[in-house]
């Protein structure tokens, strides 16, 4: 679980919305195809779905995935505005790189 941890930390701490809009898309979208397939399943075949729990799972899985999608956008805000308030950047700049016409503005002004 450290390493989980760890690995959570160093990779989504500044981009929670990546690991959580994930998920929550899967989720989603794995609802949602159960959805339309029971959909079909009943307008066109005419079959109960009050017997089936595949229901409650489509509908779990939907409610899931835009929790999951608020989620990583409310850690998203919380991110930004703590590296706002604390006057850091949430990105490093490895590499400066200077055109030719940069150089010479640069040594002029």
């Amino acid at each position: 679980m450290d390493l989980i941890t760890v690995k959570f930390l160093l990779d989504y701490a500044t981009r929670p919305l990546q690991i959580f809009g994930m998920a929550g898309m899967i989720s989603f979208v794995v609802g949602m195809g159960l959805s339309i397939y029971l959909t079909i399943i009943r307008l066109f075949f005419g079959q109960p779905l009050s017997d089936r729990p595949i229901l409650l799972l489509a509908t779990l899985l939907i409610m899931l995935g835009v929790q999951l999608i608020l989620m990583g956008l409310l850690g998203e805000l919380i991110v930004r505005t703590n590296h706002e308030s604390q006057g850091k950047s949430i990105y490093v700049v490895r590499e400066i790189l200077h055109s030719p016409e940069y150089e010479s503005q640069e040594k002029d002004g």
